[in-house]
């Protein structure tokens, strides 16, 4: 891991424009360090998916700097992982190759047939949807789905992890259960990660830190410390004080923001 100051993503500056010249995304700091992972809520239109898709390289034009490491976030050696929120699954693939192919595209130079079925084996298997390998999207949950689409973008072993309110469609106890799977996930392969939301309570239980969106794209985000709650087992969160506490200040900081 680099020591450097520039370890890390950096965000210096950032600014989209609509082509009519108002703000999509404005006036974006952000230092997240290397293995980091951080939250982000903000209000409909504050510009958390144009930030994603800025630093995934989908966006034709920015102004500002996107580094990772002291270089480019868009070099060859910064390998991108996507969970937009409707799961960007093939529905004409398989499970297994809907995986395989995301992790060729990202390592051509690939892994031996067998040791890449070994992997996705891997990855259904920590997601809990081994037994749905040989089936096709269209045939799945929308919670099956989204455990497809993490396992993917954990499979391609990314630089930085970028989710786009992947749990937002899901029901509150499939939700739950993918929170603890995907940071359980997290944390056995902490890649350096952002991941939006629109639930307060997800952005504390995942984020060492939750960055929260102004209205107004004029203004800076707030960035709130979370370590207090990160740092505590998944199970013990919700019920703790901390948890309570940090609902109200980010609460707090939303009616002020937003």
């Amino acid at each position: 891991m680099s020591n450097s100051r520039n370890s890390g993503l950096s965000i210096k500056d950032l600014k989209v424009e609509y082509k009519g010249g108002q703000l999509a995304l404005g006036h974006v700091e952000l230092t997240l360090p290397e293995h980091g992972i951080y939250t982000i809520i903000g209000p409909s239109g504050s510009g958390k998916s144009t930030l994603l898709r800025a630093i995934a390289g989908l966006l034709p034009s920015y102004t500002g700097e996107l580094l990772f490491n002291g270089k480019s976030v868009h070099a060859k050696e910064t390998l991108i992982g996507l969970v937009p929120q409707n799961y960007g699954l093939l529905p004409w693939k398989t499970v297994q190759a809907n995986i395989g192919i995301a992790m060729k595209i990202s390592h051509p130079e690939g892994l031996h047939k067998q040791e890449q079925e070994v992997q996705i084996k891997h990855w259904l298997t920590s997601m809990g949807i081994a037994e749905l390998a040989g089936r096709y999207p269209l045939s799945l949950s929308g919670g099956q789905q989204q455990r497809v689409a993490i396992a993917r973008a954990f499979a391609i072993l990314p630089t930085i992890l970028l989710l786009d309110e992947p749990f937002s469609a899901l029901d509150a106890i499939t939700r739950e259960t993918l929170q603890e799977l995907f940071l359980d996930n997290w944390l056995a392969n902490p890649a350096t990660t952002l991941f939006v939301t629109h639930d307060v309570e997800e952005a504390i239980l995942l984020g060492q830190k939750v960055i929260i969106m102004p209205s107004n794209k004029e203004e800076m985000p707030e960035i709130v410390d979370n370590h207090s709650v990160f740092q505590m087992k998944h199970e013990h969160k919700r019920d703790s004080d901390e948890f309570f506490e940090q609902t109200k200040a980010i609460r707090k900081v939303m009616q002020e923001k937003w």
